[in-house]
């Protein structure tokens, strides 16, 4: 989502001409159904919190601040800059949900006003966020209660700084982290409970299994989590054995090293670029953190993005048989979204962060040399808070170290607490891509992603 930069006096659209800022539509969606709709976002996750919020206090129940969130808060305090941009993050976001539609502000309203949250509710809405696990529901935005929070802050123009900030973003990773810890403890197994399936939010409901989350996946439904040991867990839970076969050809295929949905592919790939200006090709050199070496492989080359929803399967397998020649985490932003350019007063872009976290987000990067299809890249880039990257130990190739052999299909790190974006690369002239990933612009409201397995290239002459 692009900064906001005025408050308009009309309803705000944003450019795919899809009106999500009204709820009567396909509203909870954005930017590739990951990026909920601010106003969506707002009366279906931030007002219930308000409430809950609200019932603390005054039944004085209200529990002290997680450690880190005090430290967090203490060192926002003890940065006058920092206090300054969370503090005109905050009014901004409130003042443009002050100058939203009226029959959305009487939504928002409740108890006579639009401010939905202030400076200190801001650390509150954090503790109860890492202190608890992601309910399942029926959105697309299931999984993402602090990308629901932050939905209207990080749209603002101090949202942008703020989250653009590496200082920042090192102090914001310490939160995160603390509920990455929360989230891989048995505690975090209440949404799972086979004594009370039909609890609020229960990942084991008869919604949740009617929507798909238990498909083909390893479980147990006799045993205490579904014989998970934490909601993380859970939540990179594996394919029953055969649920995903790898296709074609090894010796003149690239399969798709990740669950799907396409998104984009380019064409004649630069190396460097203006990314984060709209309709701007992609950034080679960026994607790459600045390593010109490794960009110059796919100089010229193809490139196909894709994402997955927090329901999918978050691990990423090898797609080639080959060797794997480099590969690292790259360390990046959480939240940033692509700086507006003042293209179009009143609206924001849904569709053009996704590219852009590819040059920005925290990401791991993997190289592949494939015998026939040449160099091939695969890299794994997190969304927003999902923003975790976990590469396998036995699959990390620092620089300097030799090549490995690899076998398609096998295991080469995870997503975890989350489903993210991926972009795979192809050396210029040693590929055809398939159709579905050539057209992948016609594909974002695919029902199903395309299953990880399936051939996405082929060597130039093998056909």
């Amino acid at each position: 989502m692009a900064p906001i930069t005025s408050i308009p006096t009309h309803p705000r659209t944003e450019t795919t001409g899809r009106h999500l800022l009204t709820l009567e539509e396909d509203g909870p969606v954005q930017m590739g159904f990951w990026v909920p709709n601010r106003v969506y976002a707002t009366i279906n996750y931030l007002v219930p919190l308000r409430k809950h919020l609200d019932t603390l206090r005054d039944q004085h129940a209200m529990p002290p601040l997680h450690d880190t969130i005090s430290t967090f808060k203490q060192w926002i305090e003890a940065n006058g800059v920092y206090r300054m941009l969370v503090s005109r993050m905050l009014d901004e976001a409130n003042a443009f949900l002050a100058n939203c539609p009226q029959d959305i502000v009487a939504q928002i309203k409740g108890d006579g006003d639009t401010v939905v949250f202030g400076y200190n509710e801001f650390f509150s809405y954090l503790h109860i966020i890492i202190t608890t696990t992601p309910s399942f529901n029926d959105t697309v935005q299931v999984g993402t209660p602090m990308n629901a929070m932050l939905a209207v802050p990080i749209g603002t123009p101090s949202g942008a700084d703020l989250f653009h900030d590496a200082t920042f973003n090192a102090q914001f990773k310490l939160v995160l982290d603390a509920w990455n810890t929360f989230l891989k403890s048995p505690q975090s197994l209440d949404k799972l409970d086979i004594q009370n399936p039909e609890k609020r939010g229960s990942w084991i409901s008869k919604a949740a299994i009617a929507a798909g989350v238990w498909d083909k996946m390893v479980h147990d439904p006799t045993q205490p989590g579904y014989g998970y040991d934490s909601w993380n867990s859970f939540f990179i839970r594996p394919f029953v054995d055969g649920a995903r076969p790898f296709q074609g050809d090894a010796t003149v295929s690239v399969n798709i090293g990740a669950e799907t949905t396409p998104w984009a592919y380019a064409n004649n790939v630069v190396n460097e670029s203006r990314f984060w200006v709209k309709d701007v090709a992609y950034s080679l050199y960026d994607l790459f953190g600045g390593q010109q070496e490794k960009a110059n492989l796919f100089t010229g080359g193809q490139l196909y993005q894709g994402f997955l929803s927090a329901t999918h399967y978050h691990r990423w397998s090898a797609p080639i048989d080959g060797q794997l020649v480099a590969s690292w985490l790259q360390p990046g932003t959480y939240f940033a979204q692509r700086p507006d350019q003042g293209e179009v007063d009143g609206t924001w872009s849904g569709t053009e962060s996704q590219p852009y976290l590819g040059h920005v987000a925290s990401r791991a990067i993997f190289i592949f040399l494939h015998p026939t299809c040449g160099y091939i890249a695969l890299i794994c880039i997190g969304m927003v808070e999902v923003s975790t990257c976990a590469i396998a130990p036995a699959c990390l190739v620092p620089d300097g170290s030799p090549p490995i052999p690899i076998t398609r299909g096998t295991e080469i790190g995870h997503f975890e607490f989350g489903g993210s974006t991926h972009i795979m690369l192809f050396q210029k002239g040693k590929v055809t891509l398939a159709d579905w990933a050539l057209s992948a612009a016609q594909h974002h409201a695919d029902p199903e992603p395309t299953a990880m397995g399936t051939v996405i290239a082929t060597a130039v002459g093998s056909n």
